[in-house]
């Protein structure tokens, strides 16, 4: 029996923190799992040199956000499937699902097409030609796995919806060592295969994505609980109207994490203005921040799929405590992420550089003071992840997105380059801007959520 169907009352408090943390953690994990991948193909890619290792992390990045972005369209299956699933029709799901599914290969062919571009535009922009070389190789290897990138979402979002998130987890954690052997099988030429240097990276990302896409369709078909879905079937034979609420919906979700990934994208570039410790710093502190961003994540996705059933099975209020609930989650653990921070800044660099080396000695000071900053939002961008996920489980993906460009693009983009360049403050002014910005975002979202929220009764506390 599902998770979210165990029960035909709605949950107290306790319960409910206990139903969105079976399904946030095994999430979490898998968020965690995915950025593993991302960092063993940067340890063993640099083994080649400094120009295989730019082309990978850029070509890597531009492909990962691309993907990331297409993948929030697709998205829209959890709380639409979720909803279904609360109303105790399972098939509609299934269905739903496939429609996402059939999606996601319509979607494949402009993301490869605009991938394997990329390269031309950057040799266009003046990027050395061993580079923008490089890449093409990287990128035109990678997008064989476009297909299967996309694909999974739509199941991941099936099998969050229907509380089978273990099993995510799983198929995530173990492809994590799978793409470690195909990276040294193919980067490197063992067991008779040939070394394709940066283009073998991308082969194995590719494969590694069609291997994490079989493992989840296999679940799927192989798991008693789960027959009858047909999504194969939705899949073949989508309908029209199911496609057009998931891209209703999913446009603007897709449009919200663009928004964001944008912001600090172009941070990146600005900072790159201010030279190689400034950017180094920047790209250190980010990669940490992003770390402990994958578990509000994974409770922002659980927040969707709680609100969606319970909305389905007709429990505005028990929507309600599940939203309250899942921000509580995410204060608690960013505030601990915020304390660590804070407390031991000098700990967390040396683990990505020699604080001692005299090479190091602008970035590490620079890293520290933006070390204090990512301190100071990490509630905040708990928060807004969490809030964002929460109105999508009531379907309000449109409002975020405005409020979404309002505070990354306006507070967050314009504070910080303000900041940054005309009252010069530099790359600790941009990162004070993008705080601002995430603090504009939660405070708006969830704003929006009290309000959505709030037009059913508050849910009562149990003695």
């Amino acid at each position: 029996m599902d998770a979210t169907t165990s029960t035909d009352t709605p949950p107290g408090i306790w319960a409910e923190l206990a139903a969105t943390l079976a399904l946030a953690a095994p999430l979490a994990a898998g968020n965690l799992a995915q950025m593993a991948m991302g960092f063993t193909d940067t340890v063993m890619v640099g083994r080649l040199g400094a120009v295989a290792l730019a082309a990978a992390g850029l070509g890597g990045m531009l492909y990962f956000t691309t993907g990331v972005v297409l993948q929030g369209v697709i998205s829209a299956v959890s709380p639409l499937a979720a909803h279904a699933v609360g109303t105790g029709d399972r098939t509609a799901a299934g269905r739903i699902a496939g429609a996402g599914f059939a999606l996601a290969l319509l979607l494949s062919l402009p993301f490869l097409v605009a991938v394997t571009m990329l390269d031309r535009l950057l040799a266009a922009l003046g990027y050395p030609g061993a580079v923008t070389i490089e890449i093409g190789r990287f990128l035109s290897a990678i997008t064989w796995g476009a297909p299967a990138f996309l694909g999974f979402a739509a199941l991941r979002s099936l099998l969050a919806a229907l509380a089978h998130t273990r099993a995510v987890m799983l198929v995530l954690v173990t492809c994590v060592g799978a793409n470690v052997a195909l990276n040294w099988v193919l980067i490197f030429g063992h067991l008779g295969a040939p070394a394709l240097g940066v283009a073998g990276s991308g082969y194995a990302s590719a494969i590694n994505q069609w291997l994490i896409l079989i493992g989840l369709a296999l679940y799927i078909g192989g798991a008693p609980s789960l027959r009858g879905l047909r999504v194969m079937r939705g899949a073949l034979l989508p309908r029209m109207h199911e496609l057009v609420r998931i891209l209703r919906l999913g446009l603007p979700i897709g449009g919200i994490m663009g928004l964001e990934i944008g912001v600090f994208l172009a941070a990146g570039v600005l900072i790159g203005l201010l030279g190689a410790d400034a950017l180094g710093a920047h790209q250190l502190v980010l990669n940490c921040a992003g770390l402990t961003f994958m578990v509000p994540l994974g409770v922002s996705q659980a927040a969707t799929v709680r609100i969606a059933y319970e909305l389905g099975a007709g429990r505005p209020a028990a929507a309600q405590r599940a939203g309250m609930v899942a921000l509580a989650i995410g204060i608690a653990f960013m505030s601990a992420t915020a304390l660590v921070l804070w407390s031991a800044p000098r700990a967390i660099v040396a683990i990505y550089v020699d604080v001692g080396a005299a090479a190091n000695a602008g970035l590490v000071p620079i890293a520290l003071s933006l070390l204090a900053i990512a301190a100071a939002f990490q509630v905040f961008d708990g928060v807004q992840v969490i809030a964002a996920g929460a109105l999508r489980g009531y379907e309000d993906t449109t409002v975020p997105m405005l409020l979404g460009a309002l505070g990354y693009w306006g507070f967050g983009f314009g504070g910080g380059w303000l900041l940054a360049f005309p009252l010069g403050y530099g790359v600790r002014g941009l990162w004070w801007g993008l705080a601002l910005g995430l603090a504009a975002v939660a405070v708006l979202l969830a704003l929006r959520l009290r309000r959505l929220a709030g037009r059913c009764p508050a849910p009562s506390i149990p003695s």
